[in-house]
């Protein structure tokens, strides 16, 4: 069911989802045609797939966003059909969540701290980083969660995490990060909250 569903501002809309359903109940009413394209899911990648759905289009009728469907690109990265809004999805069972934002491209993570993040932050940190986290797990899912919304929001293409996604600081509750590529710089401010023992980041 849908746990939280706020504006952040007038063009952006995040939306959680908490699941608490039978994949049955999840099922109801869901379009024939996408479940059978689904079929072959593992039953928890098939509820966070279709609860997914169901926020994005409960997100669209509060944004009175017309919703016809939710389409990847060669990528992977998801678009509304037929709408020229963005939105960007992540889920970590049994949580979902969802970003809609109507002028710019966005992206948005979400991650629990656990102790994979320790054996693969040579992969997606940089030295400078690594000394910033040392070994504390929740910093180091903090800067996974950071770097996950930028690379969602670039368009899921030619970056690297370690090496041009550069975070420099957190403060009150932002993330003052860039992508740094062949020379160009772009920077950004991301927001970060908790929920429950969840870390969520999301571009501004």
């Amino acid at each position: 069911m849908i746990k939280k569903q706020y504006k952040i501002s007038d063009h952006i809309m995040l939306g959680i989802w908490e699941i608490n359903e039978s994949t049955e109940t999840l099922v109801a009413g869901f379009d024939a045609k996408e479940m059978e394209a689904i079929a072959h899911y593992h039953p928890i990648k098939k509820a966070e797939h279709i609860a997914s759905r169901q926020l994005i289009e409960s997100m669209c009728r509060d944004m009175d966003i017309p919703f016809h469907g939710i389409c990847k690109d060669s990528h992977g990265k998801p678009h509304l059909i037929d709408s020229t809004h963005h939105i960007s999805i992540s889920h970590s069972y049994p949580k979902i969540t969802a970003l809609i934002n109507l002028d710019e491209p966005c992206g948005i993570d979400l991650e629990r701290p656990r102790e994979q993040l320790q054996r693969t932050k040579h992969k997606f940190l940089n030295p400078s980083e690594l000394k910033a986290c040392g070994d504390d797990l929740h910093k180091l899912c903090i800067y996974w969660c950071t770097k996950e919304s930028i690379y969602k929001m670039h368009g899921r293409k030619n970056l690297s995490f370690a090496q041009n996604i550069e975070i420099n600081r957190i403060k009150d509750q932002q993330i003052h990060c860039r992508i740094n590529k062949e020379g160009l710089v772009k920077e950004f401010v991301l927001n970060m909250q908790k929920e429950d023992d969840y870390i969520l980041t999301y571009n501004l």
